[in-house]
Parts: C-alpha cells; structure tokens; sequence
C-alpha cells in the first residue's frame, strides 16, 4: 500500500540523495523518450516581474508509471547583491499523473544546477570527440561549477580555461578546481582565443 503523505525535500535533501551521475542518465533518458515521441512537448510559461522574473515548466514521463511534474522558479539576477537571496529560487512538485496525488514537493535550486550541468554533459557525450582534453568554462558561478563537474563524468579533461566577467569569481574557480579535479584550470581574458583552443566549451 503507498503511502499518502506528500514527502518533502529541503535544498540540503537533494544534495545528500540526488548525484551529477544520476542526473545525467535521467536527463539522458529523458531526451530519448521525448526524440522518439514517447514523451509529451514540455508546457513553458514565463511571466515577467519588476526586478526578474518567473517561469514554469511541466512534463509528464512515463517511468513504470505516469508522473507529472512543474518546477516553478523565481529568476531575480540582483538578489545576491540588493537582498542576500540566491538569483534562482523556486519548488518542484511531483504528482501520480494517473490519480492527481500530490507525491513530493522539492527544493528547486540544486536540482537546476544538477539538472542544466547534467544537460552539458549529455551534449558532451554526443556532440563532442570521445578523446576532447580541454575546455573552457565561460561563466564561473554555480552553474560553470556543475558543468565542469558534469564534464569530467563523461570526458578525461586535462586542461580547462575559465572566463568569467568578475575575474576574481574565475580565479577563485581556478584554484578550487585545479586542487579538486587535480588538472590544469587557467584563468583567461580572452574566450574567444581559448574556445580556439578548446574541445569542448560552455557558456
């Protein structure tokens, strides 16, 4: 017998349970139901407020069993600076698409994160050369983190270069992960020069 109560996920409930791996192969499996028609287009509806914005995107999948989920996200890009609140903010809902129950309500910004790096890395997988060694990261906030992190499950990078407009924002993304990832990580003023020099680059 399942049970009724809703289950209810904080930002930290995601991180412990939900890996970079994991999401991959669902964003993977996810695109393959829906090239091959077995999955619904997705419904997007996007409202503007006075300092950003919010959307909401739905589907529905079969997985053994039709779900329906949104995630509903407030985009506000001067949050961090005017509020001390993250840019993305938001909750995704989980419903049993056949009775309608209410299953999960989650922390939407982790599983974003997850979710855009895991997106990067399936065009890796595919669209990039099986031996690509080096990158560029154009953007070093959180999503350039997942992405990168993305990458490394399913490319053997070498050497990656990292853009970003704040240049302290890049060179602290340099030295976290040329310490974490043990590969060179270069701080760059030019992305046009390093996406000449790259196999694989993210923006």
């Amino acid at each position: 017998m399942h049970s009724t109560e809703t289950l209810l996920l904080q930002r930290h409930d995601v991180v412990r349970l939900l890996t970079m791996a994991e999401c991959i192969s669902a964003v993977e499996q996810a695109f393959k139901l829906y090239a091959c028609g077995e999955a619904p287009a997705p419904g997007i509806l996007g409202i503007h407020a006075t300092e950003g914005g919010f959307h909401i995107k739905a589907g529905i999948l079969k997985l053994g069993r039709n779900y329906f989920v949104a995630k509903t996200n407030a985009n506000f890009p001067g949050n961090n600076k005017t509020n001390g609140l993250p840019t993305i903010q938001g909750i995704v809902s989980v419903f049993d698409a056949e009775n309608g129950r209410l299953l999960a309500l989650m922390d939407s910004i982790e599983i974003t994160i997850l979710r855009t790096g895991a997106a990067t890395a399936v065009a890796a997988k595919y669209l990039s050369r099986e031996d690509s060694k080096t990158a560029m990261i154009c953007g070093c906030g959180n999503q350039g983190e997942a992405s990168l992190r993305a990458l490394m499950e399913v490319r053997r990078l070498e050497t990656v270069y990292a853009f970003d407009i704040n240049k302290q924002q890049a060179e602290l993304f340099a030295k976290k992960f040329s310490k974490e990832l043990k590969i060179s990580v270069t701080v760059v003023d030019d992305p046009g020069k390093a996406a000449k020099q790259s196999d694989i680059c993210v923006t």
